[in-house]
């Protein structure tokens, strides 16, 4: 006679090792879980491009709301479409100021926003946490370099 294990022994071994494969120690990641170098330098700091500022900021944190069709205020800050949402669109809140409006992050709706200086509605992201004034700053430092894409 032959023994054959059970469906739920299979279920229990297979979700052994797949918990086994899914640990690590984190090495190669900096301190958001992130891949070391992955949108930065090299060293995982966040760098003033679009692209270091899409990986660590829209990405992970502004996408949660802002991201397809239904993002709010028509705002998109998914990867590939967050330039075009942002750099010289006016803002539908504050039609007077563009979104991004490059070498100017004083007006540039999006630091009012992420700053919460009360310009229109809610600090950014809403409910919090809100972003650090180091990210701020690299944000800040995009737009008055010239809000490259």
């Amino acid at each position: 006679m032959q023994h054959r294990p059970s469906a739920v022994a299979m279920m229990i071994c297979l979700a052994a090792l797949a918990a086994a494969g899914c640990g690590g120690n984190g090495e190669g990641l900096d301190a958001n879980g992130r891949p070391i170098g992955e949108g930065g330098t090299g060293n995982g700091a966040l760098v003033p491009t679009l692209a270091s500022i899409q990986q660590n900021v829209f990405t992970p944190i502004c996408t949660t709301c802002h991201s397809g069709g239904g993002a709010p205020q028509g705002l998109r800050l998914d990867a590939g479409t967050s330039a075009s949402s942002l750099i010289g669109v006016p803002s539908n809140e504050v039609s007077s100021l563009l979104r991004v409006k490059p070498g100017d992050p004083d007006a540039s709706y999006l630091i009012h926003k992420v700053e919460g200086n009360g310009i229109a509605g809610a600090r950014m992201p809403l409910g919090g946490p809100y972003l650090d004034a180091q990210t701020i700053a690299v944000i800040r430092q995009w737009i008055s370099q010239g809000a490259q894409q």
